[in-house]
């Protein structure tokens, strides 16, 4: 006769306990040789006990708890050996592709709020023009009241590769900035993609009423669109674990977080490549007058087309070999 749930959990979970401290030093690459041994058996243990709990307690939540632990286990005891750079670039041929796209809805939702501060910004400074005192920094200003781009003299500062080293650390700062501001329940983030998004769109708005277009499109055409895809996902991985704090399902809150706050990260790490070449083009074409504002401008919907096209295209082969169905000769 089967033992009652509760006596059943109370008598393992000191062992599942075990096991879960053990696998978070073997994460952490810090298992002596002897928990090695401690890790194998309490998993054989911990397989048994969940055999147990899909034949007398199934769908509750000592077995999704056990079977998430076993999977876990699973995983680290026999995980195959890999190679660095296969792992790095199966990243960036699959896993960050795909995880993009499954997460579409939360870069959707990233790339709305940027987009709403984006207007609000722009009809703020439109409408009421001393609003771009508020909104608009007051360096910014100051170049826009001589007719000139605030990027005027950046080459004449410093040499391109510093230029172009400044921007990409920014930009970084920026990304994971916005990602790591989801922690607060996903508000964080949202502050940081509507207060850019109003940023910009006030000093668009500015150039435009100043007659300054031309000069505003010359400088952002050619980095603009990879630029702001990125903040954009690095706000729909905020969003990712925000939601997770908010909504964790049936899963606790910490788990919840970890296994979402995973994906998250490499949405962030996926676009950090991007964004040091990025900050190559920002430094190297986008300031200064040595590229026409046409040639910059195809630049940067090239750049932005091959990139959303990498992201919702790279590893679909593979998916589709995986699993299309066999087909034998009869």
């Amino acid at each position: 006769m089967a033992l009652a749930l509760t006596t059943f959990v109370a008598q393992k979970r000191e062992g599942w306990k075990s096991l879960e401290g053990l696998l978070e030093r073997q994460r952490a690459g810090t298992l002596t040789l002897d928990e090695l041994r401690t890790l194998d058996t309490l998993y054989r243990r911990a397989a048994s006990d969940l055999a147990l709990a899909q034949t007398f307690y199934p769908d509750t939540d000592a077995h999704r708890f056990l079977n998430q632990l076993c999977a876990r286990a699973y995983a680290a005891i026999y995980q195959p050996p890999r190679e660095r750079w296969a792992a790095v670039r199966g990243f960036f041929r699959r896993d960050f592709p795909r995880t993009l796209r499954r997460e579409l809805g939360f870069v959707g939702a990233s790339a709305a709020l940027f987009c709403l501060g984006l207007l609000l910004g722009a009809l703020v400074v439109l409408w009421e023009p001393r609003g771009a005192e508020l909104l608009v920094p007051s360096g910014v200003r100051q170049y826009v009241a001589q007719g000139r781009m605030w990027t005027d003299d950046i080459l004449s500062v410093a040499p391109p590769n510093s230029v172009s080293s400044g921007i990409a650390t920014n930009n970084l700062t920026v990304t994971i900035l916005t990602f790591a501001m989801g922690i607060f329940a996903g508000l964080g983030t949202m502050f940081i993609l509507v207060n850019n998004g109003v940023q910009i769109g006030a000093i668009t708005a500015l150039c435009i009423r100043e007659g300054m277009t031309v000069g505003f499109l010359d400088f952002i055409a050619a980095h603009g669109p990879v630029e702001l895809s990125i903040i954009v996902i690095a706000g729909g991985a905020g969003l990712m674990v925000g939601q997770a704090l908010v909504d964790p399902g049936e899963l606790p809150r910490s788990q919840a977080l970890a296994l979402r706050g995973r994906e998250a990260v490499k949405l962030v790490l996926g676009c950090a490549p991007f964004l040091a070449c990025i900050g190559v083009v920002e430094g190297y074409v986008s300031p200064g007058d040595l590229f026409p504002t046409w040639a910059k401008a195809a630049l940067g919907l090239s750049l932005g087309g091959l990139f959303w096209a990498y992201l919702l295209r790279a590893g679909r082969a593979d998916a589709d070999t995986k699993d299309a169905p066999e087909v034998s000769a009869s």
